[in-house]
């Protein structure tokens, strides 16, 4: 049975009798975590580097991965990182830094007031994952992370563990994305 918490849906009950047996997965929203762009021109890595070391954090990830535990930094495209953290002095030191015209080839956005972080865990979601995002875009391994469409939903996945990923969406997608994501841990499809 799947267990939501801060978002209500109205499919959750019991599984059809007749459908596999629900994935055991847990969602819940993530509060308290701020999103910043870091943004660069081509050779404007140097001082996204700068800025991120200067806060303790680790080297800039590859593409396809994230580095950290909370802060994490993502790869996100070949001129972007983002950093999710529930630290603020973290943030508001990084944002300080990279701040719109302080910098000639990079920038942060914060992106915070529109985001939503979810976090799945439990052994269903090896099996949950790949009902909502293209099979080639599941991070399989712990540190990997990718940009990829959860239910045509633009979204960032980060397999922190084996059985816990957190999901990077647009606040506005957040139920919609609720509702997927009940509906594939329970009855093993998205809806109709």
């Amino acid at each position: 049975m799947v267990e939501t918490q801060d978002v209500p849906s109205p499919l959750r009950g019991e599984p059809n009798a007749g459908l596999p047996s629900p994935a055991a997965v847990s969602v819940r929203g993530v509060t308290g975590v701020r999103v910043l762009s870091l943004r660069h021109l081509a050779s404007g890595t140097a001082a996204v580097t700068a800025a991120v070391a200067a806060h303790g954090l680790a080297p800039l990830p590859e593409p396809g991965a994230f580095c950290g535990t909370d802060p994490w930094l993502v790869w996100a495209g070949p001129t972007e990182f983002l950093l999710l953290t529930t630290s603020s002095a973290v943030a508001d030191g990084v944002h300080r830094a990279l701040a719109p015209g302080r910098e000639a080839l990079a920038c942060v956005l914060d992106l915070s007031a529109g985001s939503r972080v979810l976090e799945l865990t439990g052994h269903g979601v090896r099996d949950v994952l790949p009902q909502l995002l293209d099979a080639n875009a599941v991070p399989e391994q712990a540190g990997e992370g990718t940009r990829t469409r959860l239910v045509d939903i633009g979204t960032v996945v980060l397999r922190l563990e084996t059985d816990r990923v957190l999901l990077l969406l647009d606040q506005a997608y957040s139920v919609y994305a609720m509702h997927w994501i009940t509906q594939a841990s329970g009855a093993g499809s998205g809806p109709a």
